[in-house]
């Protein structure tokens, strides 16, 4: 072999070597996922445009398996034939209501999804940061308004039989498309967060599902990943909580980890067994003390009897893309019902003063909050957290009200005349 030769040879040798430092460096990564690194490219700009809201664009990204992959992710964003929820709060649309009640009074019928004509109506009160897609029993309901900035919160009312199941799609927006970050904190690379809150309550304004750690949740999109030997898998979990979430001003050479989602995935005969449990976080974590679409219902996400979690998948800042699934049964978690024997009031009618009295089981030292309704649970006439021997009903005027008391052991309603 002449010098030639052997210069052709090496340089082929130092060709091969750098064409296999990406698939060495992917070697580290024991996972499902498909691996991407880089931005991706931008296939539709600025979907969605608002005064003060961020650039809302999608793009796509080829992964090391020649997979092609949508980023943040796949929505039905502008499939007119999925419908778009009602706003509960939202400065982009100008209707920044100030209660669930003023909300729900500018809606006109129009709104409500019949997934089953003889069922009951359901509301849903959604906060998600940054986007949501909700589907019943497979059946889309309602889709975020904002997919990514500023932030507001939706309203969906459908009828349906229970038990029924909720599906929903959950993604954390990005500005830096396929690197799972924004601009941000003065940082080009940084890593913003998710969580998504939502209630849902029957016609008589009881709260029948919200979300906590027993829904589901699996993630489908993680990034940024700075090193492909962090991410872990155990079973069904996609564990990132080793992996550094720090941001920072050059992030192009950073990994993201894609898996496609199962078929039929919002469909209520789905088996998400063995899906992992839903995380849940608390409100300073997803950071939401300083949003009106937000502070102004907490009266709805943080009732004091039934307080509902921002929950996510394992990982709130790396995580991306998420499932949430939840079955609201026949009776979840309550025992309310208007033969309720547990609480009695009395006396029934009742003139001025209204007493409350539980079986032996129940204790009056347990009740968390009370709240007395018009007779259609829509307007709260009274409310309190305090322990009382008494409810006053002098101020009421002649007629049939609704009493609801929340316990340690589940909510109680019965109704009773004021006269």
């Amino acid at each position: 072999m002449n010098l030639i030769q052997i210069n052709n040879a090496i340089l082929k040798f130092i060709i091969r070597i750098i064409v296999l430092i990406p698939f060495i460096a992917h070697a580290q990564y024991q996972g499902t996922g498909s691996v991407t690194r880089g931005p991706a490219t931008t296939i539709m700009s600025n979907i969605y445009t608002c005064t003060g809201g961020r650039v809302t664009s999608l793009g796509s990204i080829t992964s090391t398996d020649k997979k092609v992959w949508t980023v943040p992710s796949k929505t039905n964003f502008d499939n007119a034939r999925f419908p778009f929820a009602s706003d509960l709060n939202n400065s982009c649309t100008g209707k920044n209501f100030k209660s669930e009640l003023e909300a729900l009074a500018s809606l006109n019928g129009k709104d409500i999804i019949d997934i089953d004509s003889s069922g009951e109506l359901i509301t849903a009160f959604v906060f998600a940061d940054n986007y949501f897609e909700m589907y019943i029993n497979g059946v889309p309901v309602g889709k975020d308004n904002v997919p990514y900035t500023p932030f507001n919160s939706n309203i969906i009312r459908f009828k349906v039989k229970r038990p029924f199941t909720v599906a929903m799609l959950l993604v954390d927006w990005e500005e830096n498309l396929g690197l799972g970050s924004e601009n941000n904190s003065g940082l080009s690379y940084y890593n913003g967060d998710g969580g998504m809150v939502a209630v849902f309550k029957d016609s008589f304004g009881n709260i029948i599902g919200k979300t906590d750690s027993s829904w589901k949740a699996q993630t489908y999109y993680t990034a940024p990943v700075v090193d492909l030997s962090c991410p872990k898998e155990s079973g069904s979990l996609r564990l990132s909580d080793q992996c550094p979430t720090k941001g920072s001003n050059d992030g192009t050479k950073y990994y993201a980890l894609h898996w496609e989602r199962p078929a039929e995935w919002m469909m209520p005969y789905f088996d998400d067994s063995q899906w992992p449990a839903a995380s849940i976080y608390a409100n300073n974590v997803v950071g939401v003390d300083n949003k009106p679409a937000y502070t102004n219902f907490t009266n709805i996400f943080d009732h004091p009897g039934q307080d509902a979690q921002f929950i996510w998948s394992t990982n709130l800042i790396l995580d991306n893309e998420v499932l949430v699934r939840y079955k609201v049964n026949h009776l979840t978690g309550t025992s309310e019902n208007f033969n309720n024997r547990d609480m009695q009031v009395f006396p029934n009618p009742a003139h001025n003063k209204l007493f409350l009295s539980f079986k032996s089981t129940h204790k009056l030292h347990q009740v968390r909050s009370i709240e007395v309704y018009d007779l259609f649970g829509h307007q709260v006439i009274y409310s309190s957290t305090a322990l009382l021997e008494y409810i006053n009903i002098e101020s009421l005027s002649a007629g049939v009200y609704l009493i609801k008391v929340w316990t340690e052991h589940g909510s109680f309603i019965q109704k009773f005349v004021a006269e």
